[in-house]
């Protein structure tokens, strides 16, 4: 016995050391051929030189790691000390488990913001969601423009006599209270926290009490699921609302009689679609179409109270949306998107996120070719196999979940329908730590990933078999489930870890020394970029200056530079605040020189855009 024991400690070494071995490999082959994997990120069609090799190397080496590993715990897995471990989670109550990987949940994002990300946007659209979330923390749907607008004009927002963001308002006013309490960086790890109980309780529902911790489990170690709940982009929120709505969907249709169940329905969904609505269309249509099911096999009265619960709080959020459409765009059906477009083109593309706008073509969708379109869609779907796990092959476990066992059917139809309807999408968004336009997937593809483990152990533990054998091929499939989470969180995470660290440290870089060196009150005229191309290995989305709030209270305004002349106009209106231009030195750090003496030989025009006209110095006001 004590042999048998020794000899399979020695299996478990060797295979551990083996995974070890592949990563060391991977980690040397970045540090001697590929400038230790700079990605080289900063774009949204296709993927770059630096992170494709990235890619190709983690394949191999990756699952390598992962094969090793998972032998090694299937291996332990049949030892006294797993079997003790794993009778104690038996013990352990559901919601002691929920409380725990919510906890879970809400630290890991928290500790990215703080320690990789540094507290600093790595996106634009950062900035904008938080200037709208202020003002609908202050009971407005949009801010008077200020004078002499064309220094306040920025990417995603719409500066026409309105002053407001282009986004749909549902991830704002949840954001609003972290911006009214300070702490708008908490947010988005609580509601990412808040999503762990509905994919918990919709896999108990599913598969089981195992699938469920399985699941809960994916969804924790997802780097881009964490990493995105770490920044102030509107996706963590979204799956949040529409996890929930999962969750009620699955209650009801498995007989669930409780008429609140329809309301929270009706609620979670309209909340999504308040914050993108096409995620939720894509995701929420066959969660929609299952309540439809349900509510029509009702009887009689309950079904119209059923049918009456769930549209009253659809029609007040339906209500609200065009309402919103109506007060800041001036229509009932203008989303702020298309509002967006048409004012970069009244305003001549000047400090625009685009210098030209074809008017045949839709925001996010192109209905071009079908071939264009599958690239495209094939490109984002290769991003997200990596970006979604940090595994080699993210979707190695769905051919196993099935169609009607454990009713597998619900997350197929959320993918599928997704697929259908972003099938023309033109890109799978910024790839600073994933596309982050297919985010949402992560949803359906947690609860697919984790009833496929369930349905692959269920199916080898049916195999009859005897000895040491039998027993691991049934553990086989969570313990490669274990080994690719270890390979991704050594190998692959590390590497991500350390490209948003670099964004994160030159992104902020600017807020963090004017804060540190300016003292009184200031306004700062920027050039674009925000940050110089070269001073960013790993190329970042942040090309803009910081918005200020509404109301221009902040101790440091963040304008345009346009030119000297311009901006000691500008001056005019802040005679108590100090005024600098800010450059950047070939070490690339900030500087803010006073702007009384310069000549535009040391700081020469900035950066305008567009097409229109510069105004003269006399008619900016």
């Amino acid at each position: 016995m004590r042999s048998r024991k020794r000899v399979r400690r020695l299996q478990i070494t060797g295979l551990l050391l083996a995974g070890i071995v592949s990563l060391w490999m991977f980690r040397e082959v970045g540090n001697h051929h590929l400038s230790s994997f700079n990605l080289g990120l900063g774009t949204t069609v296709f993927i770059s030189r630096g992170y494709a090799f990235f890619l190709l190397f983690w394949t191999v080496f990756g699952s390598l790691a992962a094969i090793f590993f998972g032998g090694a715990f299937a291996l332990a897995s049949d030892s006294d000390w797993a079997s003790r471990l794993v009778d104690r989670l038996r013990g352990t109550s559901d919601r002691s488990v929920i409380i725990a990987m919510s906890l879970l949940g809400l630290c890991i994002p928290l500790l990215i913001h703080w320690r990789l990300l540094l507290d600093a946007d790595i996106a634009d659209d950062e900035s904008a969601y938080r200037f709208m979330a202020q003002l609908l923390a202050s009971g407005r749907l949009y801010a008077d423009s200020p004078p002499m607008k064309l220094f306040f004009d920025r990417a995603f927002m719409i500066n026409d006599g309105k002053f407001y963001a282009q986004y749909f308002v549902g991830w704002p006013a949840l954001l609003a209270p972290g911006v009214a309490l300070g702490v708008p960086w908490l947010m988005n790890p609580i509601y990412s926290a808040l999503t762990v109980p509905p994919i918990f309780l919709t896999l108990r529902q599913l598969g089981g009490r195992r699938c469920a911790a399985t699941g809960a489990m994916i969804f924790l170690s997802a780097p881009l699921v964490q990493f995105g709940a770490a920044t102030q982009l509107s996706h963590t929120s979204c799956i949040f609302a529409l996890a929930w709505a999962t969750f009620f969907a699955v209650r009801i249709y498995t007989g669930d009689e409780r008429l609140w169940l329809h309301a929270a329905l009706a609620t979670c969904f309209s909340m999504a679609f308040f914050i993108r609505p096409s995620s939720a269309l894509g995701i929420g249509l066959p969660l929609l179409a299952i309540w439809l099911i349900s509510a029509a096999s009702m009887e009689g009265k309950a079904r119209w109270k059923a049918m009456a619960v769930f549209a009253a709080p659809a029609l007040a959020f339906a209500v609200a949306f065009l309402l919103v459409n109506l007060a800041q765009n001036g229509s009932f059906t203008a989303v702020s998107y298309q509002r967006a477009i048409s004012y970069a083109r009244e305003n001549g593309f000047r400090f625009a996120a685009w210098n030209w706008f074809p008017k045949d073509r839709t925001f996010a969708m192109e209905l071009g070719p079908i071939g264009l379109a599958a690239a495209q869609t094939g490109v984002s779907l290769t991003r997200l196999n990596y970006a979604l796990f940090g595994w080699p092959l993210a979707f190695v476990f769905l051919p196993f979940a099935g169609w009607r066992s454990y009713r597998s059917w619900v997350p197929w139809t959320m993918l599928i329908c997704f697929g259908v309807t972003h099938f023309h999408m033109r890109n799978g968004g910024i790839d600073t730590f994933g596309p982050v336009h297919y985010l949402e997937t992560a949803l359906p593809l947690v609860l697919l990933t984790a009833l496929g483990v369930t349905r692959l152990t269920s199916s080898l533990s049916s195999v009859p078999s005897k000895g040491l054998v039998g027993g691991l091929s049934s553990r086989a499939p969570l313990a490669l489930c274990l080994g690719l989470i270890t390979a991704s969180a050594l190998g692959y995470v590390p590497v991500r870890a350390m490209a948003l660290h670099e964004v994160g440290s030159i992104t902020g870089l600017a807020a963090r020394t004017a804060e540190a060196e300016l003292q009184g009150p200031s306004v700062i005229f920027v050039q674009r970029p925000l940050v110089p191309r070269h001073c960013n290995g790993t190329h970042h989305f942040n090309f803009w200056r910081p918005n200020n709030d509404p109301d221009l209270q902040n101790r440091i305004l963040w304008v345009n530079h346009i030119t000297l002349d311009h901006d000691s106009k500008l001056m005019e209106l802040y005679p108590d605040r100090e005024a600098f231009v800010m450059v950047w030195s070939q070490q690339c750090t900030p500087r803010f020189l006073p702007l009384s003496g310069l000549d535009e030989a040391r700081v020469p025009p900035g950066a305008i855009g567009g097409s229109g006209e510069l105004p003269s110095v006399e008619e900016m006001r």
